[in-house]
Order: C-alpha cells, then structure tokens, then sequence
C-alpha cells in the first residue's frame, strides 16, 4: 500500500502546485470557455475536486445521495477548492493507510454498468485527476502563463 500512499502524496503535491498557479491568474482567463478542457479552468478544477471527493466518500462507505448535489459542490470559489482538495488528500491517506482486503475490493456505486471496486477508484482518482490537470495547464501555457512541471521526480527533488 505504500506505492498507492506516495502515488496519492504526488497527487495532493500536482493539485496544489496548479492551484497555486491559478491563484494567480485573472478571473477572466479562469471563466473563458478553454478548448481542451472540460469547460473553463475553473469549471475543470471544480469537477476534479468533486470527482476526488466522490470517490472518497464512496471508499469511505457514503452513500451516494448523502453527498451534495454537483452544482452546489461547484459553485464554490477555487480557494474553498483548494483547501478542501488538500483535507481529500488527508482522506486519501488515511482509507489507503487503514483499508483492509475487505474495503479494497467492495463495489462502488458509480455511474457506470460495470463492477468498480475500491480499489479500482483509487486508480481512477489519480488517473483522472492527472488528465485535468494536464488539460488546465496545457491551456493556460497557451494563453502565455508559466506552468509548472507535474513530474514525480520532481517532487522528490523538492
């Protein structure tokens, strides 16, 4: 489980040097429509966020329909984003640190008609997290703001 701790240690470290990035840029440049991304950098950044949470919840044992609704998850500003994708990776770290086989291969209840485990999400988690994150830099290093390299070993270095 360890491999799956650090993998989740990049992503927490990824997500946040992103949202530092965007803290420093216009809002105007965050709510234009982003070919290439979901919608907007901020629209994207929201839904990465909420997708992390579901899981999350989902891993934790939450039903589903406890978890607000996805427009009002959305509509918050991305410093409230922020700090609550920090307190997610906290989340991470803790189910991955406690999961027992039991946890690991119990079925979520996603929007698909397939079986997904646990163990499953926490791929999907960083898998998806990483292709928006992708998405918002690659756009915003278009429009001429400087990003940052997302490379694990570069997080080792720091």
């Amino acid at each position: 489980m360890q491999e799956l701790i650090d993998l989740f240690r990049h992503n927490a470290w990824a997500n946040e040097r992103v949202f530092s990035v965007v803290a420093g840029v216009s809002s105007e440049l965050l709510e234009v429509t982003a070919p290439g991304t979901r919608d907007t950098v901020r629209g994207t950044l929201a839904h990465l966020v909420r997708a992390e949470h579901l899981y999350l919840s989902l891993i934790q044992g939450k039903s589903r329909d406890s978890l607000e609704s996805r427009e009002v998850f959305e509509a918050r500003d991305l410093e409230w984003h922020r700090r609550r994708v920090q307190e997610i990776a906290d989340g991470f770290r803790t189910a991955i640190e406690t999961a027992t086989p039991e946890v690991l291969a119990r079925r979520l209840e996603i929007a698909v008609d397939y079986p997904v485990t646990a163990l499953d999400g926490l791929y999907q988690v960083l898998t998806h997290s990483s292709q928006h994150r992708s998405q918002v830099l690659s756009w915003l290093a278009a429009q001429g703001v400087a990003t940052p390299d997302l490379d694990y070993v570069v997080m080792l270095g720091e």
